[in-house]
C-alpha cells in the first residue's frame, strides 16, 4: 500500500482574513475500506488504528465553497467551508482519507474522495465514548473580500444559542448575499442533537 500526499503552498486569495491562511495543505488520498461510515470519521480512524495501528492526524478538512449555486455561470464564490476533521496516519507515517462522503445535492451513494486538510494538533474532539463524540465548529473563511460579512454572520450563525438566534444570522448572511451580484434563495443547517453542524447557502 503507497500513496502520495501532495504539500502545495497555500494562496493568499484562497483564505486571507482572520489569521486563518495555512502555510501548507495536504491533499490526502483515500483509501476505501468496507467499515467506513459517512459523517463518522473519529470511528472510523479509530477503527482504522485497532486494526493496522498507526495514529490519528486531526485539522481541518477544506471543504465546499459557498455560496452553493444553481445557475449558470458561476459566480466567483464568497468564502469556503472548513470542517474539524480527523485522517488515518498509518504506521509508515502516510495520511488517508478513510472516511467516505456524500454529495450534498444528489442521492448519489457515498464514495472515497481525497480530502484537502491543514493538519491542527490543537483542533482534537471532545471525546465522549467510543461512538459519541464533538467536532470543534464548523469555520467559514471568506475568499474574497465581498464574502467577509457573509462569513461573520454565518460564524455568529453557527455558535447561535437558539434556534431563533441562529436564523436571525442566517436571514442576515442571505441578505449579505445580494451586495456581490448573488440572488439567495435558502440555507441548509445540519443539526447535531443541541448543536450547529455545517450551514451551507444556495443562491443564483
Amino acid at each position: 500500500m503507497s500513496a502520495t500526499v501532495t504539500i502545495v503552498a497555500s494562496s493568499t486569495a484562497d483564505s486571507p482574513f482572520l489569521g486563518l491562511t495555512p502555510e501548507v495543505r495536504l491533499f490526502v488520498p483515500p483509501l476505501a475500506w468496507d467499515g467506513g461510515r459517512v459523517g463518522k470519521c473519529y470511528n472510523n480512524v479509530q477503527a482504522m488504528i485497532r486494526q493496522r495501528g498507526g495514529r490519528a492526524m486531526y485539522g481541518w478538512a477544506l471543504t465546499d465553497y459557498g455560496p452553493h449555486q444553481r445557475s449558470e455561470p458561476a459566480k466567483p464564490p464568497l468564502y469556503r467551508r472548513w470542517l474539524n476533521h480527523v485522517v488515518w496516519c498509518d504506521p509508515q507515517g502516510l495520511l488517508w482519507e478513510v472516511t467516505p462522503c456524500r454529495s450534498l445535492e444528489d442521492d448519489a451513494p457515498p464514495q472515497f474522495l481525497p480530502t484537502e486538510f491543514v493538519p491542527d494538533p490543537e483542533a482534537t474532539f471532545e471525546i465522549i465514548s467510543e461512538e459519541v463524540w464533538h467536532a470543534r465548529p464548523t469555520r467559514y473563511i471568506p475568499t474574497r473580500v465581498e464574502g467577509v460579512a457573509v462569513a461573520e454572520h454565518l460564524t455568529q450563525a453557527q455558535h447561535a444559542p437558539t434556534d431563533e438566534v441562529r436564523q436571525y444570522w442566517l436571514r442576515k448572511a442571505l441578505a449579505a448575499l445580494v451586495p456581490a451580484g448573488f440572488q439567495p434563495r435558502e440555507w441548509k443547517v445540519e443539526l447535531l442533537e443541541d448543536r450547529t453542524g455545517s450551514i451551507w447557502l444556495f443562491a443564483d
